[in-house]
């Protein structure tokens, strides 16, 4: 098996990348669920491909022919000598995680899986996701950072979420429509103990944000929101 080969193919089709998805993303994502796999007794070599692979066909940047069959990553894998059987475990791995798939009730079966879903949420939070969040939004140029009046939809259908021009879809509204969610959506123990440090930050982080707008009424709508929520898992 070739490994650096899957780096440079990875690297190539996400260098241009500009939304937060790019090869920066999936390096911290694989830092991290080496990590986790480590503290969890994890399949290493699964976990650091899957994680090296996890957005090669991702559908808001390949389309949903590519993230349906997983086109680029079983090319790849193929190019470079990846045994039958780790394909298919990785493919798995990958077909199952995401958080649309999990408003589906999708979730990876496998321990390897879970770390990987963990670790790729993980980097959806605390402050470099919160960097992501605003760098997607910068990219798009089509929606404000924050609209007072527009108040979140907290609980979209996978369909729902999909949906392009959503009137609530902004920078800030993201953080209620999915990113604070994402802490109980952990898989593994060790996943959800770095979660919760990672949703403090994004607490603290909105909670500065609506105090140097003036607007009271969001801060007692994100103390509603969390009062609501921690109790969850």
């Amino acid at each position: 098996m070739n490994f650096d080969l899957i780096k440079e193919k990875v690297i190539s089709l996400l260098v241009q990348d500009n939304t937060g998805h790019g090869f920066e993303h999936v390096e911290r994502v694989c830092k991290t669920a080496l990590r986790l796999a480590m503290q969890e007794n994890a399949d290493v070599e699964i976990v650091a491909l899957a994680a090296l692979l996890h957005d090669v066909d991702d559908y808001k940047l390949f389309g949903a022919e590519y993230a349906e069959n997983l086109t680029n990553a079983r090319t790849i894998m193929r190019e470079a000598n990846v045994s039958a059987e780790k394909q298919a475990q990785i493919c798995d791995i990958i077909a199952n995680m995401g958080y649309n798939k999990a408003l589906k009730g999708v979730r990876p079966q496998t321990l390897e899986g879970k770390v990987v879903s963990d670790a790729d949420m993980l980097d959806a939070i605390g402050a470099m996701g919160t960097i992501r969040c605003l760098a997607y939004a910068l990219a798009r140029c089509d929606t404000p950072i924050f609209a007072p009046n527009i108040w979140p939809e907290i609980n979209l259908s996978a369909e729902e979420y999909k949906k392009p021009n959503r009137s609530s879809d902004n920078f800030v509204n993201h953080f209620f429509e999915k990113l604070l969610k994402l802490k109980n959506m952990m898989m593994t123990e060790a996943g959800y103990a770095e979660a919760k440090k990672r949703h403090d930050f994004m607490l603290f982080f909105l909670r500065q944000f609506f105090e140097e707008q003036g607007c009271s009424e969001w801060i007692d709508y994100l103390e509603q929101y969390e009062n609501t929520s921690c109790n969850i898992k």
